[in-house]
């Protein structure tokens, strides 16, 4: 082999070389905005639960848990749904991303839906697309404009009694939600279903 092969096959290596390490470097710079987002967002979380009390914050901690999630997983937009036992319904009580101003207030029947699936079967679902899924509701999406790619339902409970569901929707990315968006979605569900429930005994014991 020439001495002029042989500089040109290194030229090549080291080529591939500055390739390779500029895409781990690449790989690097987007785990560490991620974590330095979770950090972000768990520290605020962790900012409204020290000073919960559920005379006054529970929707403030529901909000807070719910863009918590959001920011967890990269979603762009989310839900918060609690049953209305008198009517056995799913109603939206908080929205978060494109749909904030016109869903909330929209109510089904609480067996409808991924939602209401997981809901009554008290277990987390993830669906990376929707379309394909004899579950999923259509109405919801149709009736305000938006278009579910998407999600991850998870069941508020607590006490063994199902209070409603949480659902994030639509990675920023593009890019499948995994169990670990599922596993945290979960944590953060039962530190809601927590203080639903807890701020429900607070008011029974004011009233009696």
């Amino acid at each position: 082999m020439s001495t002029r092969t042989g500089e040109a096959q290194f030229v090549r290596f080291l080529q591939q070389e500055c390739v390779r390490l500029q895409d781990e470097n690449q790989l690097l710079r987007e785990e560490v905005q991620a974590l330095r987002r979770y950090i972000r967002a768990l520290q605020e979380l962790q900012k409204t639960v020290h000073q919960f009390t559920p005379e006054h914050d529970v929707l403030s901690l529901l909000a807070e848990t719910l863009e918590c999630a959001m920011a967890l997983s990269d979603a762009t937009d989310g839900s918060l749904m609690l049953i209305d036992e008198e009517t056995d319904e799913l109603v939206f009580v908080l929205v978060r991303g494109a749909v904030s101003e016109t869903l909330p207030g929209y109510r089904f029947d609480r067996r409808q839906g991924i939602a209401g699936w997981a809901a009554e079967h008290v277990e987390p679902v993830i669906v990376n697309n929707v379309r394909t899924d004899t579950r999923f509701f259509e109405a919801v999406d149709e009736r305000v404009g938006f278009e579910t790619r998407s999600l991850i339902a998870v069941p508020l409970a607590a006490r063994g009694r199902v209070l409603g569901v949480v659902e994030i929707l639509n990675k920023r990315s593009g890019e499948n939600f995994t169990q670990d968006d599922a596993s945290l979605l979960s944590i953060l569900a039962t530190i809601a279903a927590s203080a639903l429930d807890y701020a429900a005994s607070a008011l029974e014991n004011a009233e009696s």
